[in-house]
């Protein structure tokens, strides 16, 4: 309806304004905005409907019988401008429609390859419940290098969280080549540090030499956690209402650029602890009018350390970032987290220690 409240306006001015002033070639105005608004043949009906009504106004006006900007060769020209600008405005149309039905199709082929990557996650595995959640930056740029995956092995559940460099499918591709090759390794080596060493590889072998995939990896046997962190943000846990950072005293290198070495965090968990892995989407975000970041640590005790359920926990998570960031993600976010819950209690004799 804006083209015909475009069309209308411009006949009533024509009518009702200044006869010094012409202009009724602004008619045009109207199948150029259906061009943007509409399909094709819509923009057409706009079209022919603007020639119509500038002809039929030049004919109550006196165009065709004036001289000077009232005469007949005034008044064609107007009426050559018009079709013109519709004729431009159809093909505009077509190619606009073309153009947003190639859009959608790599949107759905981008969307499948995410969903390769980010697969379910089950609600429980060994001793862990567990959620995920995963938000776009925007819903046309849904496709990023995010990614996440949860294997359940003689060793215990393993986890993998990381961000591959870039967005679009180079990400993609470079993000399902590491967690193909974790799926792979996880349940066949029992040596954590050799897993990194070969996801470093991996990244070196299959992406360009500026590509990088930030990672972290931690494994849960019984009541024992290690983590391997790869150049990604810390993970949280959440202990009885306190918040900390799993941190070593000496980061890695990020998988692709030398991921090696034995900086490892050795932990423990009781029954209730939650973890949160996250990627930089959170740590990162920003208030828009402030320039603060996002106070991860408090917003978490805040979210998960309520007696609700872990995806109950990341809805609300999710949401105090979004009221923070007023809706604008500069990034996306993949989230996962865990609940230690074992279905019998940890063995006894194991003290945990944290080295680095």
């Amino acid at each position: 309806m804006i083209p015909l409240a475009v069309l209308v306006a411009v006949i009533a001015l024509g009518f009702s304004g200044d006869r010094e002033y012409t202009v009724i070639t602004a008619m045009v105005i109207s199948p150029l905005l259906a061009a943007a608004l509409a399909c094709p043949w819509v923009t057409a009906v706009y079209a022919v409907l603007a020639m119509i009504a500038a002809a039929l106004q030049g004919i109550s006006l006196g165009y065709y019988s004036g001289v000077g900007h009232e005469g007949a060769p005034a008044q064609v020209i107007r009426l050559v401008v018009i079709a013109a600008g519709g004729l431009i405005a159809v093909a505009a149309s077509r190619d606009r429609i073309r153009r947003e039905a190639r859009l959608r199709d790599v949107t759905r082929v981008a969307d499948v390859a995410q969903r390769a990557i980010l697969g379910g996650v089950p609600a429980r595995l060994g001793g862990l419940r567990l959620a995920v959640s995963y938000d776009s930056a925007s819903a046309q740029a849904s496709v990023g290098g995010d990614l996440y995956e949860v294997v359940e092995s003689r060793w215990g559940v393993r986890i993998l969280v990381g961000d591959a460099r870039g967005k679009g499918l180079d990400a993609v591709r470079l993000a399902s080549r590491v967690t193909a090759t974790f799926r792979v390794l996880a349940d066949r080596v029992a040596d954590p540090e050799e897993i990194v060493r070969a996801l470093d590889a991996e990244v070196g072998r299959s992406g360009d030499p500026e590509d990088f995939v930030t990672a972290v990896f931690a494994q849960v046997d019984g009541a024992r956690l290690i983590l391997i962190n790869a150049g990604h943000p810390d993970p949280l846990l959440l202990r009885r209402g306190v918040a900390r950072l799993l941190a070593t005293d000496q980061r890695r290198m990020p998988l692709g650029l030398g991921s090696n070495g034995d900086r490892v965090v050795r932990d423990w968990l009781l029954t209730g602890d939650r973890m949160l892995f996250y990627t930089d989407g959170l740590a990162e975000a920003r208030h828009p009018r402030t320039r603060e970041f996002f106070p991860v640590l408090p917003a978490v005790r805040d979210a998960l350390g309520a007696d609700g359920g872990l995806d109950s926990g990341l809805v609300d998570l999710v949401g105090a970032l979004r009221r923070w960031t007023g809706s604008a993600l500069g990034d996306d976010v993949a989230l996962l987290a865990t609940e230690f819950a074992p279905t019998r209690a940890p063995a006894a004799g194991w003290r945990g220690r944290r080295a680095s």
